[in-house]
């Protein structure tokens, strides 16, 4: 925890610094870069539990390794000619070398460009980068965007001004959305603000609200499965560092969702759900690891215009 301090001082110092650590190792661990302990011995006895130790994904299979090539690696790449490489990220990586000597005097072709345009620059592919940026290519130690000179333009946030209210009410899914803030608009109360989430692009969209005024309280409503739960936390970490308060749960609308009759979803891993679940507060945290240890889910879209029009607790 005390390395995690230091990297993220923000995220790191709040009461939910734990949920926000284990969120980030998994979200890691997802992208191939780091291995997480298989036995519970090696993981601490806290809600949510986290790893004693990690390691870095180095290896790679004989059959998916690339035989060295003699290539000249820019000394931005010289981290290249000892790692173990397949044919595609050697390509990737020649495409990248091949940037580096054309722009090395031509500073104008190193200003900075957003993600995409860089891409297409480099790859004469727009989204390649969106591919690379979470693999081994980006581990630490090797590429960054800061060397390609470019960064991440966080997509545009939708959202409508309902009143005056101090709190933006975010939803993940566009049905949703669209009932909440027709039935919000006559009497708003609290919530100044309600914003389309658009799925995992408010993982990136969030840093929008810092360029809104009197907004001290961004609350949450999307799908209780796992990706629906892991969009907020991350989120919530990515806001701190612009400055925002901590997403929080809608907490009447997820009551009134997990009323209804859960679909089959995804089996969670009991870890993994603690680590969820973690972002939400007690009197819902056992429901929903219950649900996702079950491998059950529930859209959003359980609770319809007609449920949410009639209903009142939720507001």
């Amino acid at each position: 925890m005390e390395a995690f301090r230091e990297a993220l001082p923000g995220p790191a110092s709040g009461e939910h610094a734990r949920s926000t650590l284990a969120t980030l190792l998994y979200e890691i661990a997802e992208h191939g870069i780091i291995n997480l302990p298989t036995t519970r011995t090696k993981w601490d006895a806290g809600r949510p539990a986290l790893p004693e130790q990690v390691r870095l994904h180095t290896a790679t299979s004989a059959k998916s390794a690339t035989p060295h090539r003699h290539v000249s690696w820019r000394p931005e790449l010289d981290w290249a000619y000892s790692a173990r490489l397949t044919a595609s990220q050697t390509e990737d990586l020649l495409a990248c070398n091949r940037w580096f000597r054309d722009t090395r005097n031509h500073p104008d072709r190193r200003a900075p460009l957003p993600l995409r345009e860089r891409s297409y620059d480099i790859f004469r592919h727009e989204k390649r980068l969106d591919t690379l940026i979470t693999g081994a290519l980006f581990a630490p130690g090797r590429l960054t965007l800061e060397q390609l000179a470019t960064y991440r333009e966080p997509p545009p946030l939708a959202y409508r001004q309902l009143g005056n209210g101090d709190t933006m009410l975010v939803v993940e899914n566009s049905d949703t959305y669209a009932t909440l803030r027709d039935l919000l608009k006559p009497d708003p109360g609290r919530i100044g603000y309600i914003a389309f989430g658009s799925g995992r692009a408010f993982e990136a969209s969030v840093e929008n609200i810092a360029e809104l005024d009197g907004i001290h309280r961004i609350v949450y409503y999307g799908d209780l499965d796992a990706e629906g739960i892991a969009i907020p936390a991350r989120a919530s970490i990515n806001g701190a560092q612009h400055g925002l308060p901590p997403i929080e749960p809608a907490m009447g609308l997820y009551r009134l969702l997990l009323a209804h009759e859960p679909t089959t979803g995804d089996i969670i891993a009991s870890d993994r759900a603690h680590s969820l679940t973690a972002w939400l507060p007690g009197e819902l945290r056992q429901a929903v690891h219950a649900l996702l240890a079950k491998g059950q889910r529930l859209a959003q879209e359980a609770t319809n215009r007609n449920e949410l029009g009639t209903e009142s607790a939720w507001r």
